[in-house]
């Protein structure tokens, strides 16, 4: 990403030359000035688009490469984000663009499916672009649904789920033990969401397997104690 700029910057130059040779007057300085917000413009979105993509490159390498070394670990192509999924931990004013790096593994013996999804701001918003890894399991929830946050600084904009101000049932009784096993995980900002059959826990993106496992562990023993 580094060299990116610096190279649209030497295009924007050179531009910049060929115009002042081309024209005169007015309307050298008006192309001149539309050369260079052109060319800033044009080399900032190069770099965004070139950053996320070597990020995911990372994410995805790391994670491949790991799972070779594992028997029970098999890799999916991207594609779109589960709907319940969806439904269950991602947060209000986003939309996933695609759920990348996908792979699934075992965790003492319980499947466990990690991912990368790609936000992008919903309605017209100009945040910028968001990547949040995904590391989901089965559980035996029925019609609760719960959430936890972890971190000092959870932030709706980019972790809390959008339902999260709408819980009214009475708390279920695993759930004092389940904040307890999550506050013995390390993370600096996340969710964890209970419901719809299924633990998740929503994450900034990680390209260290360690990190993958560790949260793999954390919702494995909050899906174990939900009964």
């Amino acid at each position: 990403m580094a060299g990116i700029v610096p190279i649209a910057a030497v295009a924007t130059v050179v531009a910049g030359g060929v115009a002042v040779g081309l024209t005169t007057g007015i309307v050298r300085t008006i192309v001149v000035v539309v050369v260079l917000v052109i060319g800033t413009a044009g080399g900032f979105l190069w770099a965004a688009r070139g950053g996320a993509e070597a990020m995911h490159r990372r994410v995805a390498g790391a994670r491949a490469e790991w799972a070779q070394t594992r028997r029970d670990a098999t890799w999916e192509p991207d594609g779109l984000a589960d709907s319940r999924d969806l439904s269950l931990a991602l947060p209000s004013g986003w939309r996933v663009e695609a759920a990348r790096g996908r792979v699934h593994f075992d965790t003492d013996g319980v499947a466990v499916h990690a991912e990368t999804w790609v936000l992008r701001a919903a309605n017209g918003s100009r945040r910028a672009p968001r990547r949040r890894e995904v590391v989901r399991t089965a559980a035996r929830t029925g019609d609760a649904r719960w959430w936890v946050p972890l971190g000092a600084a959870a932030d709706s904009m980019f972790v809390v789920p959008r339902w999260a101000g709408e819980q009214a049932a009475p708390e279920p009784s695993w759930m004092p033990a389940a904040r307890e096993r999550v506050a013995q995980h390390d993370d600096l900002l996340a969710a964890l969401t209970i419901g719809d059959d299924r633990v998740i826990l929503l994450a900034l993106d990680d390209p260290r397997p360690e990190t993958m496992v560790a949260r793999a562990k954390l919702v494995c023993d909050v899906a174990a104690l939900i009964r």
